[in-house]
């Protein structure tokens, strides 16, 4: 006779901003470049990083988070401006969004009378948008396969063999005894 069981522990996964691993400031803005798709520039679009506060970034984990958070939002800020211009019967043609030390900001817009939009803000948009939509269809695929690999790394197969089911039942609560602390939010019950 032969019981098995699979098990698989609980564990927290690490997330966040990460700057780790990188060693200057052009391989820093490279990471960020690849991430944010707004840090490529349009005809007349455009959002910008000082070396500064790259350099301040690396250092510190929460001006990281502060620029990663902010560098999410400026294609709102953006389309936001767009409204704004709109509303008043003018147009956007032109905008620009620096980030720099001390967690300053500087906004330069050309608006024109007129009303619309700018197609060429509004394609920038759209690449941004569909970057975005991408990078985060990869994020979470890459998160499900680490944490398929967590639940294949963490998964354990007990086998026991006995004479009968009894002897089983004892090997198997014997053993489970000083494993259970490992299984996340639960217990097992056998029952003869």
């Amino acid at each position: 006779m032969k019981i098995s069981d699979s098990y698989t522990p609980y564990f927290l996964s690490n997330t966040g901003t990460s700057c780790k691993g990188k060693s200057s400031v052009n391989e820093y803005a490279g990471y960020l470049a690849q991430k944010f798709g707004c840090l490529t520039p349009g005809k007349n679009a455009a959002v910008s990083v000082t070396p500064g506060l790259l350099r301040k970034a690396m250092a510190d984990k929460e001006t990281g988070e502060w620029l990663e958070r902010e560098l999410s939002k400026a294609p709102d800020y953006i389309k936001q401006a767009q409204q704004s211009a709109i509303a008043h019967g003018a147009t956007l043609q032109f905008v620009s969004i620096e980030f720099g030390e001390e967690y300053s900001t500087m906004i330069t817009c050309t608006v024109t009378d007129g009303g619309g939009t700018d197609s060429d803000i509004d394609e920038w948009l759209e690449r941004v948008k569909e970057k975005q939509e991408k990078q985060k269809a990869e994020e979470k695929k890459l998160e499900r396969k680490q944490e398929k690999e967590r639940v294949e790394e963490a998964t354990s197969t007990i086998e026991f063999k006995g004479k009968d089911l009894d002897d089983l039942v004892n090997q198997f609560n014997a053993r489970m005894s000083g494993t259970i602390s490992l299984i996340s939010g639960g217990a097992f019950d056998v029952r003869g």
